[in-house]
């Protein structure tokens, strides 16, 4: 099963009707969240959970990506120059194979750095939570609680 904001899911079998227990996957106070009673359909956003702290890792993901850029493009002509001197012969084989893995090295590090990218933005998404059903929000936690996943606390129940 696949949807936007990725929740934890259980079934419940009480005697009179069947509930979808929602849980989170992170740590963080609730911002917002969706009262008893309301309906709701599939993909409709139930919970909201304070962001701020992923949202400053993907910031300094991406200015560090920058950074990383930069020194990928200086590898990237530092190995220009030196396959030009070698045809030249001003260089040696060894520099050209030096600059060849400095070069390979750099692009290996930017291509994990993009990866990391990507993980804190998959991240950020979990601080949404949107139901994975139709139904009615029957239950809610005390909401001066902290969502830990640590110690899971049911979110709300949706029959």
């Amino acid at each position: 099963m696949s949807f936007k904001s990725l929740v934890w899911l259980a079934i419940l079998l009480p005697s009179s009707t069947l509930g979808l227990e929602i849980y989170s996957q992170v740590s963080s106070a609730i911002i917002e969240i969706k009262p008893v009673k309301t309906q709701v359909k599939k993909g409709d956003v139930i919970v909201r959970l304070d962001d701020r702290q992923a949202k400053l890792e993907l910031q300094y993901l991406k200015t560090l990506q920058s950074i990383k850029q930069q020194d990928f493009d200086d590898k990237k002509l530092e190995l220009q120059q030196t396959k030009e001197l070698y045809e030249r012969l001003v260089s040696s084989h060894r520099d050209l194979e030096i600059a060849q893995l400095a070069f390979d090295a750099t692009k290996r590090e930017l291509d994990a750095h993009h990866l990391k990218i990507k993980i804190a933005q998959i991240e950020l998404e979990k601080y949404t939570i949107t139901s994975p059903i139709s139904g009615i929000i029957k239950n809610l936690p005390n909401q001066r609680n902290v969502v830990n996943i640590n110690t899971p606390k049911i979110l709300m129940i949706i029959e």
